[in-house]
């Protein structure tokens, strides 16, 4: 009976370990520390030439962390101090690159823990086989240039072509980075000229030198000689402006008023009824049929050439109306003759001068101040963005704003990396208006966080568990021995 009383309790007290919970070990050092780090997302760039250095952007890094209640958790980390090795790439191949971040260690010091990745690396680009023979061709974004500006190279591209049979001859190289000479690299004077590009590349025996030629044209700046004059002209009219200028090659004429800008045209415009205009892209502008509609506007002529532009000073126009009522001047009095002393001659009587006779004028033409036409104004937005830290808008010159919307960031970078005790900060360019924008970010909880586990119940309850289990084995102990001095067959 003893001896099953005493398997029984044993079971039991079995039982009772195994549903006990597990007793976690707590960090014995005392605060929070990393154990290791790991790539959690990859740079943007993973393919590489020979001569190039690795590029980090876009590469996240994460490290795991040892809680001082014993749990682990996952923060993202800054890669501002990060180091990696090799900085730049010597040879072609699949490459090891070794990522390596300071962070507090268990030793209590911070210390560079290590992670790695692979990247692709190719022979250098634009290098032609040594053993071919070949020329080099120049291209050039900008061609046209005015007399003091200097060769723009930063759109100059040099190929080196194939002149044998194998590759074939429309395959090329880059390789302007060899590029060792331009001439001219300034322009002192106007025409159609060449620009020498030499570049020195490696032969079949020796470094030759092998030259392209660029065409490019040179204009002078523009020089206003003349400008237009003001005129004063009857509804239904005509008059004519007259401009001159040195190296312009194109005339366009404007009708100017306030913010608006029209172009002239010959004939049909809406604005202007009847009214018929030639030389709209010649020296002397020639306006017919006037309207007095045109009563206030200006006009204003654009020179231009190929390389640059310039704008005339404006010239009113004044349109007096056929109906619109003139100042009369007032009449004089005859003047009275001189009176001689003879008897015989007598002064005649003065007369008065005859007024215009006041039913002659008819009120009904008068043109009221109702009549006249106001000017509206119409909105013009020259498509360059207003801006501020928040937001961007298109605007008038008089201040009416349209399209008001938040700056639109697609890509940010981080600063720095958001905490428990400050916000993180990031940055980004708008891609609507150009903007440079600063952000804050609030701290969140990686999903790999565990929430704090209340160790101080758990070891109680493991405690008191062990007290239980040592009671119930000194019980069992007591029993036993008494059960083997009252055992007779013992």
């Amino acid at each position: 009976m003893q001896r099953k009383l005493q398997k029984t309790i044993w079971i039991l007290t079995l039982i009772v370990i195994m549903l006990l919970p597990p007793i976690r070990v707590a960090n014995a050092a005392g605060f929070d520390y990393y154990t290791s780090i790991f790539i959690y997302k990859n740079p943007n760039k993973m393919e590489y030439y020979v001569g190039e250095s690795f590029d980090k952007t876009g590469m996240e890094i994460r490290g795991n962390v040892q809680r001082t209640n014993g749990s682990t958790t996952v923060y993202t980390l800054g890669l501002q101090n990060m180091t990696f090795s090799p900085k730049e790439f010597t040879k072609a191949g699949k490459i090891q690159v070794t990522v390596s971040v300071p962070c507090l260690t268990s030793s209590g010091k911070m210390e560079p823990l290590s992670t790695s990745l692979y990247v692709d690396v190719f022979e250098e680009e634009g290098d032609p086989p040594w053993y071919w023979t070949y020329k080099i061709t120049a291209e050039a974004k900008k061609t046209v240039y005015l007399v003091g500006e200097e060769f723009d190279k930063s759109g100059l591209k040099v190929y080196a072509h194939s002149e044998g049979y194998y590759p074939p001859e429309d395959e090329k190289w880059d390789c302007t980075k060899y590029v060792k000479k331009i001439s001219p690299t300034k322009f002192t004077k106007a025409g159609e000229q060449y620009v020498t590009v030499s570049a020195d590349l490696t032969g079949e025996h020796n470094v030759e030198t092998f030259t392209a030629k660029i065409k490019v044209k040179v204009y002078n700046k523009i020089k206003i000689t003349k400008h237009p004059g003001g005129e004063i002209v009857d509804e239904g009219g005509s008059c004519a402006f007259t401009v001159k200028a040195e190296n312009a090659t194109e005339f366009t004429w404007y009708f100017v008023k306030d913010n608006d800008v029209i172009p002239v045209k010959e004939k049909n415009d809406s604005r202007f009824p009847g009214l018929k205009a030639s030389g709209i892209h010649e020296k002397k502008l020639k306006l017919s049929h006037i309207p007095v509609e045109l009563d206030g506007w200006s006009v204003m002529c654009e020179f231009t050439n190929p390389a640059d532009s310039a704008e005339s000073d404006t010239a009113s126009i004044q349109v007096k109306g056929k109906n619109t009522p003139t100042t009369k001047p007032e009449p004089t009095a005859v003047p009275t003759p001189e009176i001689t002393p003879t008897p015989e001659i007598t002064a005649p009587p003065t007369q008065e001068p005859k007024a215009e006779p006041v039913a002659e004028i008819s009120p009904e033409p008068t043109v009221s101040l109702v009549d006249i036409p106001v000017p509206t104004h119409s909105h013009s937005f020259d498509g360059v963005y207003h801006k501020d830290s928040r937001q961007h808008w298109l605007e008038c010159a008089c201040g009416e704003r349209t399209g008001v919307a938040d700056h639109v960031v697609a890509e940010w970078k981080t600063l720095s990396e958001p905490t428990k005790e400050k916000d993180g900060i990031r940055s980004g360019t708008c891609v609507v208006c150009g903007e440079e924008v600063i952000d804050f970010v609030r701290y969140r909880e990686t999903e790999d966080e565990e929430e704090p586990i209340p160790w101080l119940l758990i070891v109680g309850l493991a405690l008191a568990g062990v007290a239980v289990l040592v009671c119930v084995a000194a019980i069992v102990i007591v029993i036993a021995r008494k059960g083997k001095k009252n055992d007779p067959e013992e």
